[in-house]
């Protein structure tokens, strides 16, 4: 019987009953789940290169401009001081509005009435959490402590190893997602087992899920690398992976040859 390598279920998923009646008759001791980890691990590869550059361009060329606009603060014996006159007020390059405030001369003392959301004094650092609540922390026990523009930047560099890191987060997290979602759509697949009157195991019915899901894995993962996105469309994700479903059973159901299951194994679980 023909095999389906990894790469080839891929792209007969968008439309191969042959594959579908494969997987539901000759895959019967798989799970499926090796197949769904290895689309993950693939297919969140371009977006995390996209993500990289994006970093890098940011560290690189606009995060030296962006810290111009504050000083170099330095704290000795509790008490700060920093190389800009003051009072020193850093705005919004877009709105123009009051970000934060640096001021060792004590005319500002509180957030009260201004429009920044953090203020930095002589001996206080204060902060706008929400409309609702301002938090102050108090500076005076720390002995020494610097944060200058080469700092930043030197810190900053440890952000390009972030979207590898993000990366190794993010694909566990993504695969314990959608063997959830592939389940729900698996509990979805029996009532469609009622409607065509097949005669599926439960895990043959999760198996052709996680195929199911390709094609719009797939779509979504291309829209989100070009930035394209619009309402309603994770509903319409939604839809395509049913009705992938919905056809894969079909198409095990029309085989002449279709896996026939003893009543012991039509319940199994994977």
């Amino acid at each position: 019987m023909t095999k389906y390598p990894f790469f080839k279920k891929i792209i007969l998923s968008f439309y191969s009953t042959e594959l579908y009646v494969f997987v539901g008759k000759s895959e019967i001791n798989k799970s499926g789940l090796k197949y769904l980890f290895l689309l993950l691990t693939i297919f969140w590869i371009p977006e995390i290169i996209k993500m990289q550059v994006n970093i890098s361009d940011f560290i690189n060329a606009k995060l030296p401009v962006f810290i111009e606009n504050f000083p170099n603060i330095e704290i000795k014996n509790g008490i700060v001081s920093f190389d800009k006159t003051s009072p020193y007020i850093v705005l919004d390059d877009k709105t123009k509005k009051e970000m934060m405030i640096f001021d060792t001369t004590g005319k500002f003392s509180s957030l009260d009435g201004l429009e920044a959301q953090m203020l930095l004094t002589q001996s206080k650092f204060i902060f706008r959490k929400n409309d609702m609540e301002t938090r102050e922390y108090d500076l005076s026990n720390i002995n020494e402590f610097q944060i200058t523009h080469e700092k930043i930047l030197s810190w900053a560099q440890w952000g390009k190893s972030l979207s590898f890191l993000l990366y190794l987060l993010i694909i566990p997290l993504a695969f314990i997602y959608r063997a959830f979602q592939t389940l729900i759509y698996s509990l979805i697949g029996l009532i469609f087992q009622a409607i065509l009157h097949t005669h599926l195991s439960f895990r043959t019915i999760y198996r052709l899920s996680i195929i199911a899901i390709t094609p719009a894995f797939i779509s979504d993962k291309l829209l989100g690398y070009f930035d394209l996105d619009f309402t309603g469309w994770s509903f319409i994700c939604l839809l395509i992976s049913l009705s992938f479903l919905y056809f894969a059973m079909l198409a095990n159901k029309n085989d002449a040859n279709s896996e026939q299951l003893p009543p012991s194994e039509l319940g199994a679980n994977d």
